[in-house]
């Protein structure tokens, strides 16, 4: 959205000369002319320029830019298969000496590096170095697999320069009771840019809370399963999407590439903000109630009572357009979402260049990564 030439206009005061909206007819029209169609609620949508968009951000309005269609485009398809999870955990003697391996030394070292970067903003080169060196990162845990599982990473390219890193880990084939073609896949995501909501493109945005908390998180769970030569029954996938703060859009173009695909999904996990605990509060996991399935989303707060028992849990909401989970409901697959504290008590200082390593808790963010490894484990094992 956000090109350079252009927020540079935009900065400096200059009109962009866009085209008054009642003379444009045709979608490609409205595109051409750099317009996007955004919908900042249910049913609510309009096309908007590049300065309108900027307002968004800078009035930390949430949105869904749907210019693409592109989870609409298969709506007319069947509905994803739905497949209910675990009425509890039973997997405990697998998933909480798991838990040893946590390493806090670890997740510094790595989210040191990734909040280095200027910005991860999905337009910009240094949003790109970001997820390449994402990538990077991940292929050299990858290759510390055992025999009996398999590794694919995958770069999930889109229209602009950063793509989303699409990480699977699954049984070998050659393995004995290998798992069906069809086996419905575990997901655990987050989302790998930032932004400066005041300067998108040249504004430093080190995003340590929003998102690299959740990115930190994810990998770790990785890193634990793999190194602990886990082996899952059903497939279990990594997702980091571009472009969350610019509507949600990787997240959509992947969801919507599932359904396409037809590929069959157990649970879809969000981790979006993992490491904040308000000045002066006790530490909390907030439970969201809203655009997520319901039934995941009771067996997530299980998994929180079981592997986590030592935290409060709070209900919450997090509203329309708020995180990539609501790419994946929408689409029709079950989706969860969880946040490192009441909504209400959310970050101040998300989406500016005083979001770095210093607002984070590692001890919190511990806590979700034990989360996720009962998540991946007992999902994987479901029956």
């Amino acid at each position: 959205m956000l090109w350079a030439s252009k927020f540079l206009a935009i900065a400096a005061g200059t009109s962009l000369a866009l085209p008054v909206q009642h003379s444009l007819g045709s979608i490609s029209s409205w595109k051409e002319n750099g317009y996007r169609l955004i919908s900042t609620a249910p049913g609510k949508q309009e096309w908007m320029s590049e300065l309108d968009i900027l307002n968004l951000y800078q009035t930390n309005t949430r949105f869904i830019d749907r210019t693409d269609h592109d989870v609409e485009s298969y709506s007319t398809l069947t509905p994803p298969k739905k497949y209910a999870p675990p009425k509890k955990p039973s997997h405990q003697d697998l998933v909480e000496p798991l838990f040893s391996n946590i390493s806090i030394p670890l997740m510094t070292e790595w989210l040191t590096t990734f909040t280095s970067f200027k910005t991860r903003y999905y337009q910009s080169p240094s949003g790109k170095e970001a997820v390449e060196w994402l990538y990077s990162a991940a292929s050299t845990v990858a290759k510390k697999a055992s025999p009996n599982t398999a590794v694919t990473i995958t770069k999930f390219t889109h229209q602009w320069s950063q793509f989303s890193v699409i990480l699977r880990f699954e049984k070998a084939s050659g393995v004995r009771n290998k798992p069906k073609e069809h086996e419905p896949v575990v997901i655990l995501s987050a989302h790998s840019d930032s932004i400066n909501q005041i300067n998108p493109y040249f504004g430093r945005s080190p995003g340590a809370e929003d998102d690299g908390s959740g990115c930190a998180t994810i990998f770790e769970v990785f890193r634990i399963l793999v190194e602990s030569d886990f082996v899952p029954k059903r497939p279990i996938e990594f997702h980091w999407y571009s472009a969350e703060e610019a509507g949600l859009l990787g997240s959509q173009k992947v969801a919507s590439q599932y359904q396409k695909d037809g590929v069959n999904v157990a649970g879809v996990w969000q981790a979006d903000e993992t490491g904040y605990i308000p000045k002066g509060k006790e530490p909390v996991i907030g439970i969201s109630g809203d655009f997520v399935d319901n039934e995941l989303e009771e067996f997530l707060r299980r998994i929180v009572k079981v592997y986590v028992p030592d935290v409060k849990i709070v209900d919450t909401e997090c509203g329309y357009a708020c995180s990539d989970h609501a790419s994946w409901t929408e689409a029709g697959f079950p989706s969860s979402y969880l946040f490192d504290t009441r909504m209400e008590d959310g970050p101040p200082f998300s989406h500016t260049s005083t979001d770095d390593l210093s607002r984070v808790s590692f001890d919190h963010i511990a806590r979700f990564v034990r989360v996720g490894l009962g998540f991946a484990v007992e999902l994987s094992l479901a029956n």
